[in-house]
């Protein structure tokens, strides 16, 4: 249909047009999409941090698990003693060093900083006490098979409460604090 104005070239009108589609999001659905992004991430994030925690942790056990060998290589070089380090003027890390296949082998990746200062993560079973100790004993004298030899020098560094720990079996697990303490202070013997 042609119109026709005064003054004016004949034109033709152009069909309506379809209505546009929209472009941007509102505001409203921007929040709910930071919403869902939110709650994932709070969903996740502990997820992912109780992952890597366990992850160091059996990194830990097994740091402990070569210890615990390097004890045991380092007492039967040694007529079947375990190291002292006062008699020795060393440190027990020291001793066993040529044991181990690494100096990170005495790092815990949860430590959060004792290995910077004293360059072990881990503490042994060198008590004042001659009934508990291990320093400069025979490895015949333990008698108790899941007696700890060594652990975490502190707690918590995996599980609230917890500690990781090498058995004089050769064994590692993690367990209570307390426990760890009550065990080091029995004798290696049994009674």
């Amino acid at each position: 249909m042609a119109i026709r104005h005064p003054g004016f070239p004949l034109r033709q009108l152009a069909p309506p047009s379809p209505p546009r589609a929209r472009t941007a999001f509102t505001f409203v659905e921007l929040l709910i999409v930071i919403g869902i992004i939110a709650l994932l991430l709070g969903i996740l994030l502990p997820v992912i941090s109780r992952a890597r925690a366990s992850g160091y942790s059996v990194s830990c056990l097994s740091n402990l698990h070569q210890i615990s060998t390097a004890f045991n290589l380092y007492a039967n070089d040694n007529q079947g003693r375990f190291p002292d380090p006062v008699a020795a003027q060393q440190s027990w890390e020291s001793l066993l060093f040529s044991y181990v296949p690494s100096r990170e082998s005495f790092h815990c990746q949860a430590d959060g900083g004792l290995f910077d200062k004293l360059r072990s993560s881990y503490d042994w079973r060198d008590t004042p006490n001659p009934l508990t100790t291990l320093a400069g004993k025979v490895n015949l004298e333990i008698h108790r098979p899941k007696a700890v030899v060594v652990f975490d020098a502190l707690p918590d560094w995996h599980v609230k409460g917890q500690i990781n720990a090498a058995m004089a079996d050769g064994s590692v697990e993690s367990m209570s604090y307390q426990d760890c303490l009550r065990d080091i202070d029995q004798p290696i013997r049994s009674p």
